[in-house]
């Protein structure tokens, strides 16, 4: 059936078409008339006509105008407009909107069924067309939903996690709080494994009023976004589905349950998934790994590094400040060297995966050896990667270099290129300027003080004069006082005081 409004201000003619004409014989259904634009459109509005037979010539808003405003808010209407001889300059105003059907004036009952059959032929083309694109979205959203889900989740794209989710599941509300649940194999999960995983879990779930949103396949791992649910609860969901699932894949799977995060943390929870696979040693039996198990098995020393930065920065200059104010942190609270070797694994294996490789230790228990060994690990990531040109290597070595003797007070860019890396000390100065985009001296300086500021930030019974040894000063604190007051606007006393009494700080 076709849902037809008739708009004519002349009584006559409108009443005539609506009631004279035996609409139902032709599959129409005549909702409405009105005698004008502005009646027409409070009629669209409550009605929604798939086609309007509409005058040009017409009070307060003429056909044209009703045309333009319905074509803004509802452009699948289909028009045909009633045309008087000597009115052409308004009829090809209709058509430059798209109207591609007139009725000349007078109109009998023919002229006017011989139109409208015309306009009925383009609603069943826009139907048509509307169910087509309908099938193509309901083939295609869901490979790339997968595919948008497994890009957020390796940090290839930066885009807005909601863009996830249907506009049927955004009108009921996107959730909160999610987890990741992740079941990994001896192989990758093909398509049918991964839907019947996806199918089986939605079951259990929705037997326990919870619910997954959407899952994808990244190399053995096949990872559901969750409802946000205490592991105790997905225990015996997880032991039921790994039964279910055994009868098409003999193969056994583990699964692994990520921590509460918001929707724009999902890369984060992913790598907290990589990390409870990495460190379940001993923990074979457990149907799901959460991080409760893991409670008075190991140091927690997470607290003591930024994730987001090291995870996330493209910036070797940036890596390399937050490595370095971790291991600032660890030496403040006398971390071991096997401490520090065991923080930087752990951040390995949750930022990129691996572990440090022996071939690239260090042999001494140098921590700053240890620490750009594992910045160049990280940053070997090729989401991180950049040219690797002669200028760039060499950029990266002044870099390594700086952290490397960062707590030495001599260290100077004249000691840095004749000593180390037996450079003209004019040229290396340029290189670093013209890469970084600050002078030697001054990077130097700024990182200093910010790595200053960050430990009295976070560690605030350290006495200043620590401070100051730490970062590469004298321990009288002299020169140090002088440089943080200078960049900061307060001694570091000041700042210090500021913290321990509940401020923020560095306004």
């Amino acid at each position: 059936m076709y849902k037809l409004l008739i708009v004519d201000d002349e009584d006559f003619e409108r009443e005539g078409m609506a009631h004279l004409i035996d609409w139902g014989k032709y599959e129409i259904e005549m909702v409405g008339t009105a005698w004008n634009g502005v009646d027409a459109f409070q009629q669209i509005e409550k009605l929604h006509p798939d086609m309007v037979l509409t005058d040009i010539k017409m009070p307060v808003m003429n056909g044209i105008e009703l045309i333009q405003k319905v074509r803004e808010t509802y452009p699948d209407i289909e028009f045909a407009v009633l045309s008087g001889y000597g009115e052409y300059e308004f009829t090809s105003k209709a058509m430059e909107q798209g109207v591609r059907h007139y009725v000349l004036k007078p109109c009998d009952e023919d002229k006017v069924l011989e139109v409208m059959g015309k306009v009925k032929k383009d609603v069943d083309a826009r139907r048509k067309r509307i169910c087509r694109e309908e099938e193509y979205r309901n083939r295609i959203m869901p490979k790339a939903r997968q595919q948008l889900f497994r890009n957020i989740l390796l940090e290839r794209e930066d885009v807005r996690a909601d863009r996830l989710f249907t506009q049927q599941e955004e009108a009921e509300g996107l959730p909160g709080r999610v987890r990741l649940l992740v079941f990994r194999g001896e192989e990758s999960f093909d398509e049918l494994e991964e839907f019947a995983l996806g199918n089986i879990l939605g079951e259990l779930m929705g037997e326990q009023r919870m619910k997954t949103y959407v899952s994808t396949v990244v190399k053995n791992d096949a990872v559901m976004l969750v409802t946000d649910t205490e592991p105790e609860k997905l225990v015996p969901i997880v032991c039921r589905l790994r039964r279910e699932f055994g009868k098409i894949r003999k193969e056994p799977v583990r699964a692994a349950l990520s921590g509460s995060g918001d929707m724009g943390s999902l890369a984060a929870l992913y790598r907290q998934t990589q990390e409870l696979f990495n460190s379940s040693d001993g923990l074979e039996k457990e149907a799901l790994l959460h991080d409760g198990l893991f409670d008075g098995k190991k140091q927690n020393t997470d607290f003591l590094v930024d994730f987001a930065v090291i995870g996330k920065t493209c910036n070797y200059a940036e890596l390399l400040q937050a490595l370095q104010l971790a291991f600032l942190r660890m030496q403040y609270r006398s971390f071991s060297f096997s401490d520090k070797r065991d923080m930087m694994n752990r951040v390995l294996r949750i930022t990129c995966l691996e572990s440090l490789r022996e071939e690239e230790s260090p042999v001494d228990e140098n921590a700053q050896d240890l620490m750009i060994t594992a910045a160049r690990q990280i940053f070997r990531r090729s989401e991180r990667r950049e040219a690797d040109n002669k200028e760039s290597i060499r950029y990266r070595q002044i870099l390594e270099e700086i952290y490397r003797h960062f707590q030495d007070q001599e260290f100077c860019l004249h000691y840095l290129a004749a000593e180390i890396l037996y450079m003209n000390e004019n040229y290396c100065g340029k290189l670093f300027l013209k890469m970084c985009g600050k002078k030697f001296t001054k990077f130097l300086l700024d990182a200093r003080i910010a790595a200053a500021e960050q430990l009295m930030r976070l560690e605030p019974d350290i006495m200043v004069g620590r401070v100051s040894e730490m970062v590469g000063f004298a321990s009288d604190g002299q020169y140090f006082s002088k440089a943080f007051k200078k960049s900061k606007g307060m001694a570091p006393s000041e700042y210090r005081e500021k913290i321990r009494l509940g401020g923020s700080g560095i306004a």
